[in-house]
């Protein structure tokens, strides 16, 4: 999806996992992506680390964007299981039932890619169900980290497979490695 239109607004958060982009159209969330620069800390995520352009915001989507980075710093810290703020999803139609099938897993599990491609009715579609995942606009909210290879295997995520992994980890589907030592 190209945001580039005037009808989007982005806006840049840092917080101590990273750099974060929110897009809204208006007081809806369209995208959510992580660019990093450093790997996630171990310190929790903290609610008054800022964006470097909430001061010129247009009143909606300053609402949306506050709203929405309060809702992820509390995943973040774990205290939040699912989310709750208006998404506008731009798609095709196999897309949008992917992210529909992913949106229903539950806080703390997981599925496989073929669970998901016969979920939606295209048992064969894996390939397409992993580039689905890949084209999803809003991570972590339709959390496409919660599908993994067979056997629980860490495969395909494009904020990286250190993140999905940190993300399971947290829901606690998977252990806390640091645990295992």
């Amino acid at each position: 999806m190209d945001y580039t239109d005037p009808k989007f607004t982005a806006v840049h958060h840092r917080n101590v996992w990273g750099q974060w982009i929110f897009i809204f159209e208006k007081s809806k969330l369209c995208g959510l992506s992580y660019t990093g620069s450093n790997k996630p800390s171990s310190v929790k995520a903290c609610a008054y680390a800022g964006s470097n352009t909430q001061d010129n915001l247009p009143p909606t989507v300053a609402r949306a964007y506050h709203k929405a980075v309060r809702l992820l710093n509390q995943y973040l810290d774990g205290k939040l299981k699912e989310f709750s703020i208006p998404l506008q999803v731009y798609g095709t139609e196999f897309q949008k039932k992917v992210w529909k099938a992913i949106s229903e897993i539950p806080y703390g599990q997981t599925r496989t890619y073929q669970q998901i491609a016969s979920e939606i009715g295209a048992p064969k579609a894996l390939r397409a169900v992993g580039g689905a995942l890949h084209a999803n606009p809003i991570a972590i909210i339709l959390p496409c980290h919660r599908v993994v290879g067979k056997k629980g295997k860490m495969v395909g995520y494009a904020m990286g497979i250190d993140l999905k992994r940190r993300l399971l980890m947290l829901e606690g589907a998977i252990q806390n490695e640091l645990e295992l030592e």
